[in-house]
């Protein structure tokens, strides 16, 4: 990648210096070559401690410079989500391919529109969900297409901790879309409605405690616990199966991911005394997970989807569903959790609307 692009004399644009962009950093720096990469930050103090650790980098105060003074072939962003839709359009008209950190945008129109000029402009428009680019969640993908488990019962995923508190968006924006994500890459499907309760106990009107509710078209339950108020930190999601359970435990360094042969049999009783009911108790295994870093596997997975135009793994399309569920979920906890449908079709029959005008 480091000669294709100083070949062209192209540039890869880095967007945002904050709490993320650091990390996105060293990934880029590694695959692109820091002769080739652009950071762009509001404060010059970050481009220019940028530009010290990687000498050969260059810095710029804005998209708008990067994109007038240099030929940039792809732009990764790394901004507060209220700053993606103008940030991605900015690129995509500049004819730049486009990684945007998770969610997509901050609402279901706002990311409809995106796909729509992404797909117009023949750009790739990836979203940085990188769990789906962690081998735990590709294991977990596997086993479940393979049908290790059987058929999906529920899934229940706890996301906990005390803070980070966000100051622009709810602690729906902020953590839900890795567990959605995950839950919909494993599943294969879209919740058809959602329904939240939680509180706001530190800024009126922006829960930083949530407990969501999804129901998926193949009969799955899904609850996602979300919280910035915990006395300690969790990051654990369970898959049941008929055949086998599954709990995938990120903080757990050395067995991430426990499969246990559990389970409960109906049977149908010789006479009415007999117990219906059999409990299986068999083996946990804890199966080999490779050790690669998913923040480069998804850097590396974007580079070349842009190179040879082959489909994301977490495409715009798919980051549009997550903000169906984000906002949905929100939605519910403001009606006091009535339950909100997610209509999958919207975001198609808003594309077409748009495109026919």
């Amino acid at each position: 990648m480091k000669e294709a692009l100083a070949a062209r004399g192209a540039k890869v644009a880095l967007v945002g210096l904050g709490y993320w962009g650091p990390n996105l950093l060293r990934s880029l720096a590694a695959m692109a070559g820091a002769g080739n990469v652009v950071v762009v930050d509001q404060s010059l103090d970050r481009v220019a401690n940028a530009c010290t650790q990687y000498p050969a980098t260059i810095g710029c105060a804005s998209l708008d410079d990067a994109l007038a003074s240099h030929d940039v072939w792809a732009t990764i962003i790394a901004t507060p989500v209220s700053t993606h839709h103008d940030l991605v359009c900015t690129a995509l008209d500049a004819g730049s391919h486009v990684l945007v950190e998770k969610p997509l945008a901050r609402s279901v129109a706002e990311a409809t529109d995106l796909v729509r000029r992404a797909e117009n402009a023949d750009r790739t428009l990836m979203v940085g969900h990188t769990f789906l680019f962690s081998p735990r969640v590709e294991l977990i993908e596997r086993l479940v297409r393979d049908g290790r488990l059987g058929t999906i019962q529920y899934v229940t995923s706890d996301r906990l901790n005390l803070g980070l508190h966000q100051s622009d968006v709810s602690v729906i924006w902020d953590l839900a879309p890795h567990d959605l994500s995950i839950i919909l890459r494993v599943l294969g499907e879209v919740p058809t409605r959602i329904r939240t309760t939680g509180r706001a106990m530190v800024r009126a009107n922006r829960p930083d405690v949530a407990f969501l509710q999804l129901d998926f078209p193949s009969g799955v339950v899904a609850s996602v616990s979300l919280s910035w108020l915990a006395p300690s930190k969790a990051r654990n999601t369970v898959f049941v199966g008929d055949r086998q359970m599954l709990v995938y435990d990120d903080l757990h360094a050395e067995q991430p991911i426990r499969l246990y042969d559990k389970g409960v049999t109906l049977n149908e009783p010789d006479n009415f005394g007999e117990h219906q009911l059999t409990y299986r108790h068999g083996d946990v295994l804890a199966p080999h997970v490779p050790a690669r870093e998913p923040l480069a596997q998804e850097v590396a997975h974007f580079l070349t989807c842009c190179e040879d135009a082959s489909p994301c793994r977490s495409d715009a399309r798919f980051g549009l569903d997550v903000v169906r569920c984000l906002e949905a979920a929100e939605q519910s906890w403001f009606e006091d959790g009535e339950a909100v449908r997610v209509d999958s079709t919207e975001g198609a029959a808003v594309l077409r609307a748009v495109a026919a005008t």
